[in-house]
């Protein structure tokens, strides 16, 4: 879909709500289809990025701290739709939430990322926190989606996974409007057709060492069974997005050609995604 056109559909969703300015269910319904039609995708979480930039492109997903409504205004009427990093699986140290999470909720600490421990999903008191809390920020700022980071929780613990289903479904039910991504996760997805919109995979071509950041190319068969789960939830009527991290131009030249073949948008990031590479 061209930024206008998704500009018309927006402005007639738009056109349609109630004079109280309150949106209906078909505004999900556009920003759907906005992210099945997207062709670009940009991903930026460590650093407040610039809002030109970002504009260029069709789907963004951002840290929310960084920006303001009037930011998202800008974003919007650009015809960028832009989702909103909520992190389902685990309690960060640095968000101003952290300190309400019960010491008794945490089950273990992610060796990969300092500040990072993985959540019960199972415990109600961390699904109120996130839908009411970390994903009402995200709403309140004006985003049009939510992402949804470390789904794969429920991987690393098989006993939550009932409870990570609940989660998702109690962000669906709480915010009828916002379209949610998931990242990974793939063990849920039956349990959530018609729940998630769009799906998204990092590594499918070049993933990254965690512990020294170099690149590693995605294994044939590995990447074949990426490619299965983003094909499965395309023909299911949903979206598919890759984050990529190559580090050489070549990389990033083949990565970007095997996304084109495959019709699905990626973006090539470094591991912290910090910054923006323009096509």
């Amino acid at each position: 879909m061209t930024k206008l056109a998704f500009l018309a559909l927006a402005s007639a969703v738009i056109g349609s709500c109630s004079a109280t300015g309150v949106l209906g269910n078909t505004d999900r319904q556009a920003r759907r289809e906005a992210l099945r039609s997207a062709e670009s995708f940009a991903a930026v979480l460590s650093v407040r990025a610039d809002l030109d930039t970002l504009a260029t492109y069709d789907v963004v997903l951002l840290d929310p701290a960084p920006y303001e409504p009037a930011d998202l205004d800008r974003l919007r009427e650009a015809g960028t739709l832009a989702l909103g990093y909520v992190n389902i699986g685990e309690v960060e140290s640095w968000r101003p939430f952290a300190d309400r999470v019960d010491p008794d909720w945490v089950i273990g600490a992610n060796p990969d990322w300092e500040g990072h421990e993985f959540v019960d999903a199972r415990e109600p008191g961390w699904r109120q926190l996130v839908v009411e809390t970390a994903a009402r920020g995200v709403q309140r700022r004006g985003f049009g989606g939510l992402f949804l980071d470390m789904a794969d929780v429920a991987v690393i613990y098989p006993e939550t996974e009932a409870g990570m289903v609940a989660l998702i479904r109690e962000l669906r039910a709480a915010y009828p409007d916002l379209v949610l991504v998931m990242n990974r996760g793939f063990p849920l997805l039956d349990s959530l057709d018609g729940v998630i919109d769009g799906l998204l995979v990092e590594g499918v071509w070049i993933g990254a060492d965690l512990d020294t950041g170099v690149a590693v190319e995605t294994g044939e068969a590995e990447r074949e069974v990426l490619l299965g789960y983003l094909r499965d939830v395309r023909r299911a009527g949903g979206a598919a997005f890759v984050i990529d991290y190559a580090q050489t131009d070549e990389q990033t030249a083949a990565v970007r050609a095997a996304a084109r073949r495959e019709g699905v948008p990626v973006f090539v990031g470094d591991i912290d995604l910090g910054r923006l590479r323009l096509d």
